[in-house]
Parts: C-alpha cells; structure tokens; sequence
C-alpha cells in the first residue's frame, strides 16, 4: 500500500509551498505510484450527524476553519460554487476511484477538537446517525466515490484558549505529569512567549481521552457493520507500544493501546482490530512529556542515530541549504517573522538552557552563538505596527553591524526562541540506524511491541516528504530583519480566484555583499520543517525484510505526509523532491499505472535558467491609483513601488490623473532613462 495524504492549497505549508497552479490534478495522481488517498480539511465531527460544513469554525477547539476547497475542483465557498464545482469533482474523483485509488476522508486534524469528557460519549443511536449522515455526504459531494473516512484525532485546546488572548503550548514541568482527564479539564499557567516579554496565558495541549475513543471506537464499529474502509493514523506519541502504561498518573500517552477496547452496538470491540489500515506518524512533533518521564539510561530519546549526511540532525545553511536556511518564528500570535540562522536543530535534536544531548545526559545545547543572537523580537504590535521605530532602527543597526564584523549576509537567531525534539526519536519514532547497533534494531523493538495489540499486517509506516529543495524569494522593507514572501496576502485571499492562489514566488534575487541592503534573499522555508526519518526506498525494503524475518509479518506498506511531495510531474512543471525515491521503491512494491506519464519526473528544477525578463514602459494613471497598486498590476509586487516606478519620490507625492509615468521592474532602473515627466 501506498498511502499519502492531499488537501486544498489552504491547508498548510506542505501544499501551499507549490502554490494552487502545483496543486494535484487526476492526471498527476494516475501517473503516480499510489493507491489511497485521504483527504484533509480539518473536519470537526464532535457530532453524527451536519458535521459537512466548509469554511466553518471551530471555535470549541483553536479556532481553525474547516478548509473550503479539497483538490481536483471542489469549491465550497457557498451554496452557488459548491453546485458549480460538483459535476467537476464528482467526475474527477470517480477517474480515480475507477484506477483502483481507495478514497477517505479524514476525520479531523492536529487542533481539530475532540470528544474528550464522559458527557461527550456517543450512545448507539448517534453510530448509526453518523454512518447514514455519511452515506448522504458521499453521495451528494463525492457522487458515490467515497470508501470511507480516516482518523486523525490527535490534540487540540479548548473555546477558553483561543488565538489572541492565550498560546496552546507544551512545558513539561507543568503538563507532563497530569493525567488525561487533568489535561481535558483545562491546564493553564502564565509565562512570557519568550524570556524577557510580557507573560501570556498558556494552556497545555489537550490529548485524547477514553471518552476520544469511545466515540472513534463506535464510529469505526458502525462503519465497518455498513461495509466502509476505516483507516486511523495515531501521532507517534499515541501508538508506540503494546505494553500496558504503569505510571500512576497514566502519562505515558499511547492512547490507541490504552483505550482501544470499548462497548457499542452492544459488544466489546478492540478498535485496532475493526479498522482496516494504521499509518504510524514517525513524523511527529513534541514527544509530550515521554522523554522526561522515561529513564534517561533507556537512551529512548538521545539523539544518537546515524542519519544520512544529507539529512543531519542539525542543518548547516552553507552546507546543507547554499545559504539559504530560513526558519518561521513566532512569539505573540501577531508577532512572527522568518530568520536566516547559520544552523538549525531540525529533528530529534532539541537546542535550549535543559534537553537532552546526545550522550544522554541532560544540559545546554547552545540554538546559536551569543554574536548571531542579535535579534530581540517587538514587545507589543502598536497603531505603528507589529514592530514601532525604536525597534527598526535598533534591529537595522544590530544587522549593520554583523555585516561589518563578519564581512557575509546577515545571519541571526531571535533571542530567546528554543527548538523541542522531533522524530526520529527511539522511544516513539525510530530512525533506520543507531550508533552501535544493528540496523533497524529500534524499529524491530517498537514493532515487536505494537504487535502484540495490532496486526502489523494492516501497519504502514508513515513519513513527512516536504518539498524542501523548493527556493522562493523574500524581501524585507523598513525593518530589513523582518523578510517575507513576496507574494501579497491579496494572492491568496478573496476576491482571487482558488485556482489562482499564490503563497510564494519563485527565487530570483539571493542576498550578495553587494546587494544585501536590496534587502532581497531566497529561501527554503521547508527545509527546517522536515521531520522523521528519511524516506530511503532501500531502507524501508531492509525493514520490511527484517520484519518477515524476525517477526514473521510483511508491513502494509508507508504512507506520506503529503502526496505533492511524491507527486509525477510533466515536462514543464518542476520535479518533486521525494518523487524518484518513491519510483524506486515501487520497482519492488510494483503498483500499476494507469496514466498517460506512468512516472515522469517532470523538470529539473535547478537547471540553467534564462535571465528573467522585468516588464518595463509606460502607464497613464487612472482614476482610484496608487503607486501601490500601479507597481503591483505592472510588475507583480505593489510593495517594490519606489523601486519599480521611475521618479516615484517625486512622481507618486502628487500622482494626477492622465499622467503617463515609466516604470522598470527589474527595480534597477535601467529602462527610466532621464527622469520621468509628468505628461498631461
């Protein structure tokens, strides 16, 4: 089995980084090594029946909404473009159900809420709601080529945390050592987003609960009665092993174990063994609290596995990225911005004053140098702005001065910001290889383990494939440590149309000595944001022959977080990263290919590229301008305005209506010539 995940360009960076003209179409998915697809759109189903609502709020859990579009043309915007798009996608959905491709949706998503209390648990009467609600979903939307929905429960915070007044967060000292109902309760505490800053109001991630599986458990034992595909795909924290949890407080997680025998449609069912298919996510975040409450000899979270060179645990921008690592930040929920640090702690190795280095041991690990920390965040976003005067000046004089000690492009980690641990990590999410250790060692005990409770027949594992070679251009402007994509949040909102949807812009500027007070550079933003093991086709054969051997079971097959990252392109479109490792491993795995492409690759996306050609002319203004919206209908970007308009101090003080004014794209104003004249 070949499993990946696919949502709407709105979902998340995982998709958006291909912009919606990258999006999955039909034909790219049948020339593509895979036979199930999930579709994400952040559903809430805390009730059985009118759960089907695009754009809606979920304001009971972190306030997200459900995602309006799902790929291959459905638009649920409102009544009016639902009807307009169904025939498309209807079409487009059987095509792939006809090629074999099993299809469901996904109930939920990380921050999608949860029934976690006894007084949310389901009677008999709301299963069978909930599967004739499906029914009528399945045929009205996706025209009766639906086979059944996947579970993605996995953590969320309450209506009492929403964005702007508290941070749903993770510490340890406070969350770690209470109990799952503790946790559904509420737990709160009070501290600054970074050291220095005003405190903020925090609550600790709520986990599911037996009451969570009460209610899976009954939905999955209706569906399956009703002859549905169920699929469940645990957090690497929720299904890691098959022994029973002895702490007192039950804070070892590994819900699926612990609560997966519950009571409906009058027996007693184990939910492993009623669903069809579990995708481990070994491509997890934060461990919540399995590293602290784990005895550290265990070596269960000590970063000491033998990565690929080209997939370290701590990246090098120079070596790693050509310069061009970027890492989003957030303190405040309108206070973020992107750096460009020389290093970066991506996977099982945490960086802060207390984690846990690689010989076990609990101490610093230093996120970066005292000179690259020169980057002290905004205290408050004021009527000026998320960043006032003194803070501009100060980080603009803080950039100047790296520049002129160490005589390269401005690098900088934000003072204060931390990196926790993510997989691989032993105890949850192994890696292929460990120091010392035979190959696989770790993963043959984690699946030794979860044996004894699941059928590792119907196991996948699970793997994040982002496209991380991907390079796009930023730009900073008054506050030149704050760079951001060049592509306006008007490109990806409202009254633009879906289909046109863009998030990033291609690099076509990186920062030089020369040029850095352009305040242009190109990035990677995903490369930081890779997770997991490394998809190795020669890796997961090796593991799947160490599990017939030793255990005597063949794995299902991987599943991938998401399927544009594997996805067969065309001559003409750029190739996806992880596409050729997937091609590779269905040599073995031997999925057959109905497209019209089986496997192209599409182009290289690093290949010698003309000069790019900046528009450049004249304008006559018009009523209702600005040298804003002039410089963006011309040259794609309103912000480079005094740039892209020739004269533009002069010129845009007093801009008149017939006017015909030079403009230059390419910022350099070669094409202005003599300075413009205003011509009536």
């Amino acid at each position: 089995m070949v499993w990946a995940y696919v949502g709407a360009v709105t979902q998340g960076e995982a998709e958006s980084i291909y912009n919606a003209a990258g999006a999955p179409t039909v034909d790219d998915v049948l020339n593509t090594a895979v036979n199930q697809l999930s579709f994400i759109s952040n559903l809430n189903a805390n009730t059985s029946t009118g759960w089907w609502r695009p754009g809606v709020n979920n304001t009971g859990g972190c306030g997200q909404d459900q995602t309006k579009e799902l790929p291959f043309g459905y638009d649920g915007t409102n009544k009016s473009t639902e009807q307009q798009s169904l025939p498309i996608f209807q079409a487009n959905i059987k095509r792939l159900h006809d090629a074999g491709i099993t299809t469901t949706l996904t109930m939920g998503s990380w921050c999608t809420q949860l029934p976690v209390k006894k007084e949310q648990e389901w009677t008999d009467q709301q299963f069978t709601e909930f599967v004739e609600y499906f029914k009528l979903v399945r045929e009205k939307i996706f025209g009766g080529a639906l086979d059944g929905i996947d579970f993605d429960w996995e953590g969320y915070c309450d209506a009492g945390c929403l964005k702007g007044t508290c941070i749903c967060a993770w510490d340890d000292k406070v969350c770690g050592d209470k109990t799952p109902e503790e946790l559904a309760a509420g737990v709160y505490w009070s501290s600054p987003p970074v050291p220095g800053q005003k405190p903020m109001k925090h609550q600790c991630w709520i986990m599911p609960t037996s009451s969570t599986f009460q209610v899976m458990t009954g939905i999955t034992h209706a569906m399956k009665k009703a002859g549905f595909v169920v699929t469940l795909v645990p957090m690497s924290v929720a299904l890691y092993t098959g022994e029973a949890d002895t702490s007192t407080k039950q804070v070892m997680r590994n819900e699926y174990g612990k609560y997966r025998k519950q009571t409906s449609l009058g027996e007693e069912v184990d939910l492993l063994d009623l669903a069809d298919g579990v995708l481990l996510q070994w491509y997890s975040g934060f461990d919540a609290a399995l590293c602290t409450n784990t005895d550290a000899s265990s070596k269960a979270c000590t970063c000491d596995n033998m990565p690929a060179a080209d997939y370290p645990n701590v990246l090098d921008s120079k070596r790693d990225a050509g310069g061009l690592l970027s890492a989003a930040w957030q303190t405040y929920w309108n206070i973020s911005g992107n750096h460009f640090p020389t290093t970066y702690p991506v996977r099982c190795q945490a960086c802060g004053d207390d984690v846990i280095l690689p010989d076990g041991t609990r101490g610093k690990f230093p996120c970066a140098s005292e000179e690259e920390t020169w980057f002290v965040p905004s205290m408050n976003r004021t009527s000026e702005g998320a960043n006032p005067a003194a803070v501009v000046s100060e980080h603009n004089a803080r950039m100047d001065a790296y520049v002129a000690k160490n005589n390269d492009v401005p690098q900088w980690w934000v003072a204060g910001k931390t990196v926790p641990s993510a997989c691989p990590r032993a105890i949850d999410c192994p890696d292929w290889r460990y120091k010392g250790e035979q190959p696989y060692s770790r993963q043959l005990k984690l699946l030794k383990s979860i044996s004894k409770i699941v059928d590792l027949d119907k196991v996948s594992i699970g793997f994040e494939v982002l496209g991380i070679d991907v390079q796009v251009q930023m730009q900073s402007w008054q506050d030149r440590a704050l760079p951001w994509t060049t592509a306006p949040l008007k490109d990806h909102k409202p009254p633009t149309p879906y289909k046109n949807y863009t998030y990033y812009k291609p690099c076509h500027q990186n920062m030089t000595m020369a040029n850095y007070k352009e305040n242009k550079r190109c990035a990677m933003p995903l490369l930081s944001q890779q997770w997991g093991p490394k998809f190795d086709a020669d890796e997961v054969l090796g593991l799947e022959s160490a599990v017939r051997a030793q255990v005597g079971k063949q794995l299902a097959g991987v599943g991938f977080f998401t399927l544009d990252g594997i996805l067969s392109q065309k001559k003409g479109s750029n190739r996806r990263y992880w596409h050729a490792e997937m091609q590779k491993l269905n040599t073995s795995y031997k999925l057959p290919c109905v497209g019209d492409c089986c496997g192209c690759a599409g182009d290289d996306p690093f290949k010698p590229t003309p000069a790019p050609i900046f528009p450049h002319g004249t304008y006559h203004v018009r009523a209702g301008d600005t040298c804003w919206n002039i410089a963006d209908k011309l040259c794609d970007d309103g912000n480079s305005w005094k740039d892209d308009i020739c004269n533009a101090e002069a010129l845009c003080a007093s801009l008149q209506i017939g006017a015909t004014i030079k403009y230059d794209c390419s910022g350099k104003r070669t094409h202005c010539g003599e300075l413009a004249q205003i011509l009536i």
